[in-house]
């Protein structure tokens, strides 16, 4: 795993997770790119650098979010969505947020049938900490948004919805 830093090209009109998800396209291309080594401390430290390229080609499939950009365009009026507080598992951190998905379909299903990735708003990273429960951990760092493949993601956790509701079963007490 690296962290990746550099520039993509947006299609105009369209979002991160648009292009991510345009079909016959495999690799994401990253003008710029600086290679760090796995971490999550932004801006990251010189002595991290691994190296850098003019361009670099990456596989999306193996991409896990990406940070920047633009939010993904709707692809039906928003009063036929709504956000569903989700947080979603990548190795030792999670990353809690909003994601829009169709009213009245369960998350299990939009989750079987979505393109993998989406626009999850109001994202924050929290790291996981032995002997901590997730509920009293705080942000490491906070996003107006994120492009998450869900595809990587190693579980979804969705927040109660309704009030009353233990929420000290859940990621966002």
């Amino acid at each position: 795993m690296h962290r990746i830093y550099g520039q993509i090209y947006l299609i105009p009109g369209s979002g991160t997770a648009d292009l991510l998800n345009a079909e016959g396209k495999l690799y994401l291309p990253v003008t710029g790119a600086m290679l760090y080594e796995a971490g999550h401390k932004h801006p990251p430290e010189v002595d991290e650098l691994k190296a850098s390229s003019a361009f670099v080609a990456l596989q999306k499939t193996h991409l896990r979010w990406l940070v920047g950009g633009r939010p993904a365009t709707p692809r039906t009026s928003k009063g036929m969505l709504e956000p569903k507080r989700l947080a979603l598992l990548y190795g030792s951190y999670l990353l809690a947020g909003s994601l829009e998905i169709p009213k009245g379909v369960r998350l299990s299903d939009y989750l079987s049938s979505a393109k993998p990735f989406q626009t999850l708003h109001a994202a924050g990273l929290y790291l996981l900490e032995p002997h901590k429960p997730v509920v009293e951990l705080a942000p490491y760092e906070t996003f107006e948004f994120v492009t998450v493949n869900l595809h990587q993601a190693e579980g979804v956790v969705e927040a109660p919805s309704g009030q009353g509701q233990d929420t000290r079963l859940t990621l966002f007490g």
